[in-house]
């Protein structure tokens, strides 16, 4: 009896593996490989209000000093599972809510942590790294305005790093911010939440604020964010997004 028994769980151990070992195929042969390299030669000397005829729920393209983040964002939340083609992508896209406006002074830009291949804003946990903190400082985010007809490249310093969870903090509501008053009172917040940040206090007129999941938490529910304060902003309707992600590299 025994020996039967122990016949039976060794027959369904091998189904269950048989079936988790074919789960993973499937699901890692559903999503893409990004070639990073043929993508950017494709938009090397882009210009964003071409592209946003190709899809005019882009709202802007973000950049961020040191990383290989270099990609359109795009309006709404059925961005969280489609890419610029509006194609079904587990990648997805960079996006922002629905009823945002590159004219409101706080922007929310969500995106995957896509850590299988480092893509999206994966990226943005190397922030964690007291190091690549320091030597690497800046956001620049291309706003589309005028329904596409104007671009401006708007440059803003990070000022901290949060690892937070969404039971934690409703830091969402940031992107509904109307005044400079409850805006520092905001990136107040964030300095006390933030897990490194920069040593410079300054009022801001605008910010911006990146987020992305986090597995410090169970249940799907962390998140790390980068926050940045405004320090320029200029028209700029062609840009390079064949970035250099390090610094020795633009000195040459």
């Amino acid at each position: 009896m025994k020996r039967r028994k122990k016949r039976i769980a060794g027959l369904l151990t091998a189904v269950v593996l048989i079936l988790m070992a074919d789960l993973l195929v499937f699901y890692f042969a559903g999503i893409p490989k990004l070639d990073h390299a043929v993508m950017q030669k494709a938009w090397r000397g882009l210009d964003l209000r071409n592209k946003y005829l190709e899809n005019t729920d882009m709202v802007g393209w973000l950049q961020v000093e040191g990383t290989e983040i270099n990609y359109p964002v795009m309006r709404g939340e059925r961005y969280l599972h489609r890419n610029f083609k509006k194609e079904r992508d587990v990648s997805g896209s960079l996006f922002v809510e629905n009823d945002w406006s590159n004219e409101d002074i706080c922007t929310l830009i969500y995106g995957h942590n896509m850590w299988m291949y480092g893509t999206m804003l994966n990226p943005l946990h190397r922030f964690t790294e007291q190091d690549f903190f320091q030597n690497n400082r800046s956001i620049q985010y291309y706003a589309l305005l005028d329904s596409g007809h104007r671009a401006e490249k708007r440059t803003y310093e990070i000022i901290c790093c949060i690892r937070t969870s969404v039971d934690e903090w409703n830091y969402a509501s940031c992107q509904y911010i109307c005044s400079s008053k409850d805006l520092n009172t905001f990136l107040d917040e964030c300095r006390s939440r933030a897990l490194l940040k920069t040593d410079t206090v300054f009022e801001a007129g605008e910010a911006i604020v990146l987020s992305t999941c986090s597995y410090h938490v169970r249940g799907g529910k962390g998140r790390l964010l980068l926050v940045g304060s405004l320090t320029s902003r200029t028209d700029q309707n062609r840009i390079d997004v064949q970035q250099r992600t390090d610094k020795s590299a633009a000195k040459n």
